[in-house]
């Protein structure tokens, strides 16, 4: 939600934020979860009442649920990372080689 909240439609950012909650995964997931995702916040820009807002945007959070059922129920997406080339999908750690061979013969068609 706070990455949604940070970025609105900015690509980059939304992902910079994703990377970023992710090193510091540990901190928000098991210890001080409001704490560190209020100094993540605030770290990007956004006031208090910004993140308090952002953490309790229901809207933003049926949204994320819905785009969520939709991955399980229709996409059949049920693990991360995920990713799907050309309508195949490729689950868990995948390494360069194994994309190249999905997606250079796309390259030269």
């Amino acid at each position: 939600m706070l990455a949604r909240c940070i970025a609105k439609d900015d690509a980059p950012k939304f992902f910079a934020v994703i990377d970023l909650l992710f090193r510091q995964q540990n901190d928000w997931v098991v210890k001080n979860t409001t704490e560190t995702l209020t100094r993540i916040g605030k770290q990007a820009g956004l006031s208090q009442q910004q993140v308090e807002d952002c953490l309790k945007d229901q809207k933003l959070l049926d949204k994320i649920a819905a785009d969520q059922k939709y991955a399980n129920d229709v996409l059949k997406v049920n693990s991360t990372p995920t990713f799907f080339i050309n309508g195949e999908m490729l689950k868990g750690e995948t390494s360069f080689e194994e994309f190249s061979k999905h997606i250079d013969p796309l390259l030269k068609s």
